[in-house]
């Protein structure tokens, strides 16, 4: 929770909006959070390791967690008729409606 909530949602909107993924792969991208203090990169165990590499090489020391926060989205469906829930796969859970 905390500062991370921020991270988590900029990272799903990505996801969803520009990469155009649907709710449940968004939820299950790698996660990464800086909040300046300390001055380190959290990232996850997932988080391919070119990625590592490239973010090693510009100057950031990464601290590996095995998760970074949980999340659920609802999401209008792309015909824009229906909404869409999906459950964070690092945690037990389900989306559920009525």
């Amino acid at each position: 929770g905390g500062p991370r909530i921020i991270s988590q949602v900029l990272l799903e909107l990505v996801c969803l909006l520009d990469l155009e993924m649907d709710p449940q792969q968004a939820l299950a991208q790698p996660r990464i959070h800086h909040q300046w203090s300390p001055d380190e990169l959290m990232i996850e165990k997932a988080l391919p390791q070119n990625l590592r590499t490239e973010l090693v090489r510009r100057g950031h020391k990464l601290n590996e967690l095995s998760s970074i926060g949980v999340s659920q989205i609802v999401a209008r469906s792309r015909d824009g008729k229906a909404f869409v829930g999906a459950a964070d796969p690092r945690a037990g859970g389900k989306a559920a409606g009525w």
